[in-house]
């Protein structure tokens, strides 16, 4: 599946499956959060194994895997909801990992959604 054929959904179960393999170590609480919003969203289980595969196979970066799903998510309140279901699922096994916050992070800069300062 390229990005260019994903739906708004498949790209959030993309982003959340590479977030969830960026500390390499794709925890079962994270695969039922995953399969959870795969079901939610009547996404086929063949989609969601191509996607997983894609995943795990890509020679790119997560970072650049990242950047291209990205684009194909444009609308505001999608974009909150996503950022809100990524921030859940990095919390999915009780660690935050050091290489999902920059993931987050690198999500909430490119959609100008990052706060600067949290005290004056």
């Amino acid at each position: 599946m390229t990005e260019a054929s994903l739906s708004n959904d498949e790209a959030i179960v993309k982003l959340m499956l590479i977030l969830a393999h960026a500390d390499e170590n794709y925890h079962q609480n994270e695969e039922k959060v995953i399969k959870e919003i795969v079901k939610k969203n009547n996404i086929k289980l063949n989609s969601y194994n191509k996607i997983l595969e894609e995943v795990q196979k890509s020679k790119n970066t997560y970072k650049e895997e990242c950047l291209k799903v990205l684009k194909i998510i444009k609308d505001e309140e999608l974009r909150k909801k996503t950022l809100t279901l990524l921030t859940n699922l990095a919390s999915a096994d009780f660690i935050l990992h050091e290489d999902e916050i920059l993931f987050l992070q690198l999500i909430a800069d490119e959609w100008g959604m990052y706060k600067q300062k949290l005290i004056n």
